[in-house]
């Protein structure tokens, strides 16, 4: 099984606004509001790709209900802490006339010390049960920076593997616990290692240095791009097939996914990054935060080009 950890989850609303105007009156069309965050979405997508999964973390107010509910019409169980306040909701704007895909998001409920230690509990217990544990999205507010890297070991002392995707401080600090793999895109590269990415050939030199922080392997995620795997023994390209895009919402949380599903059943690392590929892929045609069918991403699963650059690997890439 794969538990997804979401500790500030989300309900996003998804508005389209033709000419979306700063500063003056906009009329806009709610087109759809889906329970979100990002391990939300990793746990339906998971889902979709037929992985067992269970969903944890922390949910608060009637937004909360509204995302368990919603959970378990996807038939996903959930063992999520409720806090005092409110879950967040994050405002997504599309304007098909600008071209442009605003977000913004609210910051989330506050959490203590106990909030933090009861759902640390809940890792280890389904930590047992899981081949693998994904944390995924920002921390919520009172949460220590180190959060992610406490969970972490609590899961792998479990034999769990363990998966990152998360961005900032937190991504900086959770790497003290040696997750398994990271997925972060290119702006947190960036930020993390305090770089631009401007060549491929200095995206290759990023991913050694992710891997030289002690990651057992790093996806670094490019929109459009696709993706750069790496690994101990492994440098891979994965160039996804053109789609028609319809929005960026969740295609990142589908490629983790599809990782983690693939680490679950044991797939190379090649077939991880093609997976992981192509349910983003496949979710970027989609509209709002849903995620892709599995019919879509098995027709563009055979349609993703991985490339080995392992020879980077051992003759260094340019720093």
């Amino acid at each position: 099984m794969i538990a997804s950890v979401t500790l500030n989850p989300a309900v996003d609303k998804t508005i389209t606004v033709p000419g979306f105007a700063v500063g003056k009156t906009n009329r806009c069309k709610v087109e759809q509001v889906d329970a979100g965050g990002k391990g939300i979405n990793v746990a339906k997508a998971a889902r979709r790709l037929g992985c067992p999964v269970i969903a944890l973390g922390f949910l608060a107010g009637k937004n909360g209900y509204f995302i368990s509910e919603s959970l378990a019409t996807w038939s996903i169980p959930s063992d999520f802490i409720f806090v005092p306040g409110e879950t967040r909701v994050n405002l997504k704007i599309t304007d098909p006339v600008g071209g442009t895909e605003t977000e913004i998001n609210e910051p989330g409920f506050q959490v203590d010390t106990e909030h933090l230690e009861q759902l640390k509990q809940r890792i280890a217990v389904n930590s047992r049960r899981c081949a693998v544990m994904v944390f995924s999205g920002s921390l919520p507010p009172g949460a220590p920076l180190d959060t992610y890297a406490d969970f972490i070991s609590v899961a792998k002392q479990s034999g769990c593997r363990a998966i990152l995707d998360t961005g900032g401080a937190a991504l900086k600090n959770g790497l003290a616990a040696r997750p398994d793999l990271i997925k972060p895109n290119r702006a947190e590269v960036e930020e993390l290692l305090q770089t631009k990415i401007e060549s491929e050939q200095q995206l290759i030199s990023a991913a050694r240095r992710l891997l030289a922080l002690g990651v057992g392997a790093a996806v670094i995620s490019l929109g459009a791009e696709g993706a750069l795997g790496a690994s101990s023994d492994h440098l891979l390209r994965a160039k996804p097939p053109a789609v028609k895009a319809r929005r960026s919402i969740a295609a990142g949380d589908a490629m983790v996914a599809g990782l983690a599903c693939a680490m679950k059943k044991n797939l190379s690392f090649s077939e991880a990054l093609r997976l992981g590929t192509a349910a983003s892929a496949a979710t970027v045609s989609m509209s709002g935060s849903n995620v892709a069918e599995l019919k879509l991403i098995e027709e563009l699963l055979p349609q993703v080009r991985i490339e080995n650059l392992s020879w980077a690997l051992s003759n260094g890439a340019q720093r």
